[in-house]
């Protein structure tokens, strides 16, 4: 089975990339249906049906934390039956969460379960009578989730994804139970005993897992950055790369982190993303303290009173927020501690390899260092300074807790604000510009621009094209320009609609008006001069009954109706539409000047007049 309608990588990267935009099913289709024009020139014939993962009241798949968008194509006509599941990468806390658990422990597969629990719900829904063909899409922890619910459920019959999370083979040994029985058999495991894999020598079983999924494989095809973080850690114990993959150097500039981080021991790179990922969710979340609560459980609101107010005052009014932030610390300081004395031991294997990879400097290399440093230092006094206060607060002694207390807050206080001050020095724009490079090596976008070739190229999302001009070259931003040309030939649809409506408004609420008004008029005159007799009460104020003798015999109007004036819009309705026709010359224009750039075999003009119908 083959699917026929999206048959590039570029068009299916830029369908994930537009998963991640949050678009309404309206928008989501007008959007696929512009991107297939601009790749293939030609329009969409087919029906097309949008399914999201939220829409579905599914337990394991909502508490899983899987967001996934799935697109189906149908054409009967055209015999095109296609299923694409685009499988959302690492998103939120929850998303880096399961990253840690299921890529580095291969403890979890939840997400992945809720890929193929999402997939067969779809496949529920779409009703149609020739042979459906199953697609998945990912990008980032996507593939994770995509390529292990092909492997362990079959769930696609085809998978392709881009700087994507390898999947984990211990992780599938707890997913898929027949691989799991197949390795216990090759390995002589004892079943009752789960964590026997973990001492199995890593490369064998990477083999044998290779092997186990091999015809699988086959349907597996990827593209990956060279400069991508996650590739950089894929050789961890644990990952392995099935199927076809094409490996691109997206920045040149710099040789990619996997050289760095080769020769640096599974556990530091584990420890060293674990606190990275900690760190980063908690504070785009909610800044620098967002992220002192979450590591440390330490309120910098409370810390600030104490500097700013009475040390006593605060210590007798806030001792439950108090007791709470210590045993917190209590809590917290240890497990951070340790990944953070874990990069310090390494820290000159680490810090040096990204100086040597040209990601820093020497200078930033030293601050790096120091800071982190200075990080444990105050980590160190923190533990011990909490179990100095618990000795004290054994003893029961009143006082001596008091006392205790106070130096335990001073001495808090200032090792916590060390702590801040080191982090606000690593959350300077110098180290957080070395941040979003590497992280722009993870998106779609700088994969999608690398695989600019002749006269298409891109630029984000949008397809750009080149044409020549004599010995210059010009770019034209295709996607901008369609979309331009659609909005604004449909703003101008719409205006014309408008002041045909407005012109029969005219019509019915000004000259139907002054037509009725006019014909009641008319009438009553005529019902006067037929009955004059009805109205001779009109008499009554020339004297009183019953006495006064007077009648009306005959009644004769002699009428003058003069035309309604000052009504006549005929002229500002004539102006309306020729502005109307001056913008559509306007736009026309802007077309035919992109069009003339091209060659007539490009299809730049067909393109145009494809998209007054998207």
């Amino acid at each position: 089975m083959s699917e026929n309608l999206i048959s590039t990588n570029e068009t299916r990267m830029r369908m994930v990339d537009l998963e991640y935009e949050g678009l309404n099913e309206e928008d989501f289709k007008s959007k696929i249906k512009q991107m297939y024009i601009e790749e293939y020139g030609n329009e969409m014939n087919a029906n097309i049906e949008i399914f999201q993962s939220s829409a579905f009241d599914v337990p394991e798949i909502k508490d899983s934390g899987y967001d996934g968008t799935a697109v189906h194509f149908y054409s009967e006509k055209e015999g095109i039956n296609e299923l694409y599941v685009i499988s959302q990468g690492t998103q939120d806390v929850k998303d880096w969460e399961y990253n840690i658990k299921a890529m580095f422990a291969g403890l979890d597969s939840s997400q992945a379960e809720a890929t193929n629990l999402f997939t067969e719900e779809v496949i529920n829904c779409v009703e149609t009578k020739s042979e459906l063909s199953v697609i998945g899409l990912s990008h980032s922890l996507a593939h994770n989730n995509n390529t292990t619910a092909h492997l362990a459920f079959d769930t696609f019959d085809k998978v392709y994804s881009f700087n994507g999370a390898q999947t984990n083979y211990y992780q599938l040994y707890y997913a898929d139970p027949e691989f799991a029985e197949e390795l216990n058999k090759n390995f002589s495991l004892p079943t009752y005993d789960e964590n026997a894999i973990y001492n199995l020598d890593p490369t064998k079983l990477e083999a044998f897992a290779k092997d186990y999924y091999a015809d699988k494989a086959d349907n597996i095809h990827q593209v990956i950055s060279l400069d991508d973080p996650l590739y950089a850690v894929s050789g961890t114990r644990g990952f392995f790369t099935l199927g076809e993959v094409d490996y691109i150097d997206t920045n040149p500039d710099y040789p990619g982190l996997r050289r760095v981080f080769d020769d640096i021991p599974d556990h530091v790179i584990q420890d060293f993303q674990a606190l990275a990922i900690q760190y980063t969710t908690a504070s785009q979340e909610g800044g620098l303290d967002a992220a002192i609560y979450d590591i440390l459980g330490v309120d910098m609101e409370l810390v600030r009173q104490f500097k700013d107010e009475n040390v006593i005052k605060v210590y007798a009014t806030k001792q439950s927020e108090w007791d709470t932030m210590i045993r917190n610390l209590n809590d917290k300081v240890p497990e951070l501690l340790s990944h953070i004395q874990t990069i310090t031991n390494n820290a000159d294997v680490i810090f040096g390899r990204l100086e040597d990879a040209g990601y820093i400097t020497g200078k930033q290399k030293e601050i790096l260092v120091t800071e982190i440093t200075q990080i444990e230092k105050a980590l160190v006094a923190i533990q011990t300074t909490i179990e100095e206060n618990v000795e004290i607060r054994d003893n029961g002694k009143f006082f001596a807790q008091l006392g205790g207390d106070a130096e335990s807050v001073l001495n808090i206080f200032i090792y916590i604000y060390s702590i801040r001050k080191s982090l606000d020095t690593l959350n300077e724009e110098d180290f957080l510009e070395i941040l979003n490079r590497i992280g722009d090596s993870h998106g779609i976008l700088e994969l999608l621009e690398s695989l600019s070739g002749g006269k298409k190229s891109y630029i984000g999302p949008d397809m750009i094209l080149t044409a020549t001009s004599g010995k210059k070259e010009i770019r034209v931003n295709m996607s901008a320009a369609l979309q331009m040309y659609q909005q604004g030939s449909s703003v101008l649809q719409e205006k014309e609609t408008e002041i045909v409506q407005f012109s029969k408004t005219i019509e019915m609420e000004i000259m139907d008006a002054y037509k009725d008004e006019r014909r009641k008029v008319i009438q009553k005159i005529n019902d006067m001069e037929g009955s004059p007799r009805l109205y001779h009460h009109l008499l009554a104020k020339h004297g009183l009954f019953p006495t006064f003798t007077k009648k009306i015999t005959s009644i004769r109007v002699h009428e003058v109706l003069y035309p309604l004036e000052q009504a006549d819009l005929h002229q500002e309705i004539h102006t309306l539409r020729e502005s109307v026709e001056k913008a559509r010359l306007q736009i026309e224009g802007y077309r035919k000047a992109i069009e003339s750039l091209f060659d007539e075999d490009e299809r730049i003009s067909k393109q145009f007049d494809l998209m007054r119908g998207v």
